[in-house]
């Protein structure tokens, strides 16, 4: 058997050698943005960095802690994946570098500081907050939401993930969806101990941890006869997808909650009746768009509530500009001196003249609520979840 190190730097080395260092990435890449146009903290310096430290076996740990700060500050948001398929060989830039943090690991050296809580967390409780089971059902007190039962005809399983449970304004956001899952007359349910999907372990480099516990999901929606599963986060959409083995989930389809509820608009399930009269704009999380391709699903629910004037950023769709949160970053904290990426799209939003932030992902949401905040505009705008203005409509 080959040794896991070995392996890795072998695939790290494969991958990035084909880089031709072209650097067409780097006008992509949101940390060179923020970085004030910093060769190293851009996609192609931080992957050729990570080519020499792997090709030299690097062993200092003074070098090797310097190129972890460098590969965790990325947010593994792809927008230098799709400048680099349009304009170059196609490198897959992003699994070289999140091979870069399973080698880190290896050696002892990864995660960031502040990240090694949400794998303690993970593995002990099933969850990165580190909340207790009982704890995660607070944010549902009152609403009635059962248990997933194929015997009750639950028609699919409602993901609610980690975040919601965790933080507030996402708990407003988790609320909306089942209020209008209720509207629409869907019959659903979620998991009477939910775990955490494993993006956040797989982000940092964890792959241990991903596989403990996708192994603990899919027999937990097997026991459970799962067929259907919507989900609340871009991340755990995308980690079910595409990250999960691909025979043990083939029997399961993998909806995010605004494709689902633009198959429920089609369907003539969902009618959206009452004006809500906000001038908007749409930011499309990474997860969802670069990652998944669902631009059109979120942008069709948009459009279908009465009285919404919607703008588009200038940075949309393959070239939304990411919020920060992805790629672990929730749980370590980068910019301190450098702007921020939310606040940036804060202030786009706020000079094309909308009065609403519509999103569809807890990180993006939270960013772009604190990137109000540290702009010092609520005054002028708010963030929202696209679930919370669909509710307006219906209710």
């Amino acid at each position: 058997m080959q040794d896991p190190e070995l392996e890795l730097k072998e695939n790290i080395l494969e991958t990035v050698s084909q880089c031709m260092n072209c650097r067409f990435c780097l006008p992509a890449c949101p940390l060179f943005e923020i970085t004030e146009n910093s060769v190293s903290g851009g996609a192609s310096g931080i992957t050729r960095a990570l080519y020499w430290m792997v090709k030299w076996d690097e062993k200092d740990k003074a070098t090797l802690t310097e190129m972890r700060d460098l590969l965790y500050a990325c947010t593994t948001c792809g927008n230098c994946e799709v400048a680099c398929a349009n304009l170059s060989t196609g490198v897959k830039l992003v699994d070289a570098i999140e091979a870069g943090r399973e080698w880190l690991i290896e050696k002892m050296i990864g995660p960031m500081p502040e990240q090694k809580a949400l794998l303690e967390h993970s593995e002990r409780y099933g969850n990165p907050y580190g909340m207790l089971p009982t704890d995660r059902k607070e944010w549902m007190k009152g609403l009635g939401v059962p248990q997933f039962d194929t015997g009750a005809g639950h028609e699919m399983m409602l993901y609610v993930g980690c975040t919601a449970p965790h933080d507030p304004l996402v708990g407003n956001m988790a609320r909306a969806i089942v209020g209008v899952l209720k509207a629409a007359g869907v019959s659903f349910g979620i998991a009477e101990d939910e775990i955490c999907c494993a993006s956040p372990s797989k982000r940092v480099g964890e792959s241990f941890l991903f596989e403990d516990l996708s192994v603990k999901n899919i027999e937990q929606f097997k026991a459970m006869g799962v067929k259907h599963i919507v989900t609340l986060s871009p991340h755990c959409y995308n980690t079910y997808a595409n990250e999960y083995p691909e025979d043990q989930m083939a029997d399961i389809k993998v909806q995010h909650y605004t494709q689902f509820f633009a198959d429920l608009i089609d369907e003539g399930r969902l009618v959206l009746k009452n004006p809500v009269n906000s001038k908007v704009t749409y930011h499309d999380p990474c997860y969802l768009g670069r990652h998944n391709d669902v631009y059109d699903a979120p942008r069709k629910v948009l459009s279908s509530i009465p009285g919404i004037e919607f703008i588009e950023f200038e940075r949309c769709r393959e070239n939304s500009l990411c919020c920060g949160g992805g790629g672990g970053r929730m749980w370590s904290d980068f910019e301190v001196e450098q702007d921020r990426m939310a606040n940036i799209r804060v202030r786009d939003a706020v000079s094309m003249g909308v009065n609403t932030i519509v999103t569809a992902c807890p990180f993006c949401l939270i960013n772009m609520e604190d990137g109000i905040k540290s702009v010092n505009v609520e005054d002028k705008i708010a963030a929202k979840d696209l679930a919370q203005l669909v509710l307006e409509s219906v209710a």
